[in-house]
């Protein structure tokens, strides 16, 4: 590799470092990053924090007094063309007359998709692609998904032993998973934008479903504050409409949908019960919500990433009609044994072909815990 493939490497790492941070609050936005170097020193660096806010490559400019002439941007994103809340990042870096672009990954936004470099390539400004590129799909894989399918991206979490037990049989179930684990679990609510549950989960743990800052790992607790913090959407699924919601605590610590099933009913109907929830009518299939008109009116609005933290009949439906896009899974080093609670809640089959395959992607220790996470084949 030249000299100037490992100087625009460097360069965009830090980038995508830059581009994490947004992961916990550009909601429905991609995460960006952005980095200007001039005569081989950064000058400017920035990421997008907020919709509505400053993209990467502006709060970047800022940061270099927009000084850049004749500067190298290294973006993590191709850089928007479009008048959204705010106007095109690439008419702006043409007006600042930077010389060269560097771009981890192309933008599958239907109003960008390669305007944006056509906007620079035109301007006569040099432009590189591909830098990096699978480091940035990764951090926005979410938003890849969701944008174009219009459908958010599901993780299925799921905390066992080491003979896949997720609980006694008296249903105890606090904690099989060590403090390391349940500290990972803040990290993936903190970026999700929507958690969904099941009324079974509800009536057992009474959960409040939130995001618990001085849970969080301490490595992220030294990135974001407090206050950069969003609380997702929390979504309950209740076929019959049976829950008492004065009773269980996640109804009055923050936004919830209260999705129930109704046989009549083909589009969605929505019914604002008070300022923090909404009750939501979906089709019924099978005796229950149907799984894919849940994720489409999801999609409609913004969710891009999904978690899934349920019982194993909720958490098996998603694996089992393949809306599961990945399954991550601590493993605690204890064996239960006897009569407990299985994690899955699948028909058996006949063809080992015949199910939804998962590869793993990464393996992590998390304290005592091991921390699998597999993704659905394509």
């Amino acid at each position: 590799m030249s000299d100037q493939g490992q100087t625009d490497i460097s360069y965009m790492r830090r980038a995508l470092e830059l581009a994490s941070l947004g992961l916990y609050s550009t909601y429905p936005n991609p995460a960006v990053g952005c980095v200007i170097v001039k005569e081989g020193r950064i000058i400017g660096e920035g990421y997008h924090h907020k919709a509505g806010q400053p993209h990467a490559e502006i709060e970047a400019l800022k940061s270099a007094d927009y000084n850049v002439a004749g500067a190298t941007c290294y973006v993590t994103l191709e850089p928007c063309s479009h008048y959204g809340r705010t106007p095109p990042c690439a008419l702006k870096l043409v007006e600042m007359k930077v010389a060269r672009v560097v771009i981890a990954c192309g933008d599958p936004n239907p109003q960008v998709a390669g305007r944006g470099i056509k906007i620079l390539r035109d301007a006569g400004i040099e432009v590189t692609e591909h830098v990096l590129e699978q480091e940035a799909f990764e951090i926005n894989r979410a938003f890849f998904k969701a944008i174009v399918e219009n459908i958010p991206y599901v993780s299925v979490k799921i905390g066992m032993s080491l003979d896949a037990r997720t609980a006694l049989a008296s249903g105890e179930s606090q904690w099989i998973t060590g403090v390391e684990s349940r500290s990972d679990v803040q990290d993936l609510r903190a970026t999700s934008d929507a958690l969904i549950t099941g009324i079974g989960t509800v009536t057992a743990d009474n959960p409040r479903l939130n995001v618990r800052y001085s849970d969080l790992p301490t490595e992220v607790r030294s990135k974001i504050s407090a206050d950069t913090l969003r609380q997702p959407l929390k979504v309950v699924l209740d076929s019959r409409g049976t829950l008492d919601i004065n009773k269980y605590q996640l109804f009055t610590t923050g936004r919830v949908l209260w999705c129930t099933a109704d046989d009549g009913v083909e589009t969605t109907l929505e019914e604002r019960i008070n300022s923090q929830v909404t009750r939501v009518t979906l089709p019924r299939e099978n005796g229950l919500i149907n799984l894919k008109a849940l994720l489409a009116y999801l999609g409609t609005l913004g969710i891009r990433r999904a978690l899934v933290e349920a019982g194993a009949t909720l958490a098996s439906a998603f694996i089992e009609q393949a809306l599961a896009d990945e399954i991550i899974c601590y493993v605690a080093p204890k064996i239960i044994g006897g009569s407990s609670k299985s994690t899955f809640r699948l028909p058996e089959i006949a063809d080992l072909n015949a199910r939804t395959a998962y590869k793993f992607s990464k393996t992590e220790l998390k304290g005592a815990d091991v921390k699998l996470t597999l993704r659905r084949n394509a």
